[in-house]
C-alpha cells in the first residue's frame, strides 16, 4: 500500500423492510432508487404485508422495519422508534366496512376480517367495537370475503381504505376518526423502527438518511409518485397519490409531540383491554436536531405536506 492511499471505508448492511403500499414506497424513493446517497449504510429493501412485518420483527430478521404501532410493546426491547416514517391518522386512520351493516353495534357477535389483532386496525376494532369475532385474513383479500358474504365486516387499511367503495362495500365507522374524537389525539396507525444491534449514533444517522429520502421525495413529488403509486392498488386503482398525502407528510418526517402523547395512550388502552401486558419504554430516535429543523423548515416552506 502506497503511503497515502487509505483503507477502503466498509458500509454498514442495512436490511430495510416496508409494507408493499404507495406511502410506505415514497419514503424509501430516493435511496432505493439512487438518487439519495446512503453513505456509511449499503441499504437492501424488502417489501411485505403487515402481518408479516410484525412476525419478522419478533425475530428481529430486518434492521430497519415498518409495524404496527400496537406491535411495539412486545418488541420494545429489540427496536428502537425512528421519529421518521410514521403513518399517522388526524381525522381519519382504519376504516370498517360492510355490505350489510351499517353500525357498529349491529356487528356484536358478527365475523370481521382485520389484516391481524395485532395490527392498529385490529386493535380499533376491538376498542371502538362491540364484542366481535375477528379473524385475521391479508389486508388485500378482506375486501373480497367482505363482498362475498364470507365475513360480515372488514377493517381496512392502506389503499384499502379508499378502495372498498368500487367492492360494493359501505363505511360503518372511520375507526381512525372514532379515536380522534375520543380522545382529542391523532392515530398513531404505523411505526418505523430500528433494531438495536445499531447504537444511538448509527440510529441517528440512518434517521437522518431516511428523513432525507422522504423529503427528496417530497420536494421531487412528481417523479416519486410516479414511482410510488406502482406499489398498492397501483395506477389501476388511482388511490395513490390520496393515500400518500394522507400518510406521508410532516408528521411524518419527523414525529410531532402530540402523535408521542397519543402513542403513550395507545399503549395504556391496550393494557387496560388486556391486548399487552406491559407499558413498554417509548424510545424514539430523532436524530441530528440540526438535520430535523432543517428538514421540517424545507416541508413548511415548499407547502410540502
Amino acid at each position: 500500500m502506497k503511503a497515502n492511499d487509505s483503507p477502503a471505508i466498509m458500509s454498514r448492511p442495512v436490511s430495510i423492510a416496508y409494507t408493499p403500499d404507495s406511502d410506505d414506497a415514497f419514503y424509501y424513493f430516493a435511496l432505493e432508487t439512487g438518487r439519495l446517497d446512503s453513505g456509511q449504510f449499503d441499504c437492501s429493501f424488502r417489501s411485505d404485508h403487515i402481518m408479516a412485518l410484525n412476525g419478522a420483527a419478533r425475530e428481529q430478521r430486518y434492521d430497519v422495519t415498518a409495524i404496527s404501532s400496537v406491535a411495539y410493546p412486545e418488541l420494545a426491547d429489540r427496536y428502537r422508534i425512528l421519529s421518521v416514517g410514521t403513518s399517522v391518522g388526524r381525522g381519519y386512520g382504519p376504516v370498517l366496512v360492510s355490505r350489510r351493516y351499517a353500525s357498529i353495534e349491529a356487528l356484536r357477535g358478527r365475523r370481521i376480517g382485520v389484516a391481524g389483532t395485532a395490527t392498529t386496525g385490529g386493535f380499533l376494532a376491538k376498542w371502538a367495537g362491540p364484542q366481535s369475532e375477528l379473524v385475521e385474513m391479508r389486508f388485500d383479500l378482506i375486501a373480497d370475503a367482505v363482498a362475498a358474504g364470507e365475513l360480515d365486516a372488514g377493517v381496512m387499511i392502506h389503499e384499502e381504505l379508499l378502495y372498498y367503495p368500487r367492492k360494493g362495500l359501505r363505511q360503518v365507522a372511520d375507526l381512525g376518526a372514532v379515536w380522534c374524537e375520543r380522545t382529542g389525539l391523532p392515530l398513531p396507525v404505523g411505526l418505523n423502527c430500528i433494531s438495536r444491534r445499531f447504537d444511538l449514533d448509527q440510529s441517528d444517522d440512518m434517521c437522518d438518511l431516511i428523513r432525507g429520502s422522504l423529503v427528496y421525495a417530497l420536494e421531487h413529488r412528481e417523479a416519486a409518485l410516479r414511482w410510488a403509486c406502482r406499489f398498492g392498488r397501483g395506477d389501476q386503482g388511482g388511490c395513490g397519490e390520496k393515500h400518500i398525502s394522507m400518510f406521508a407528510n410532516a408528521d411524518s418526517v419527523h414525529m410531532p409531540r402530540d402523535v408521542r402523547t397519543a402513542l403513550a395512550l395507545l399503549f395504556q388502552w391496550m393494557r387496560k383491554l388486556g391486548v399487552s401486558d406491559h407499558l413498554p419504554p417509548i424510545e424514539i430516535v430523532d436524530g441530528s436536531l440540526r438535520a430535523g429543523k432543517r428538514a421540517l423548515a424545507k416541508v413548511e416552506s415548499h407547502a410540502l405536506v
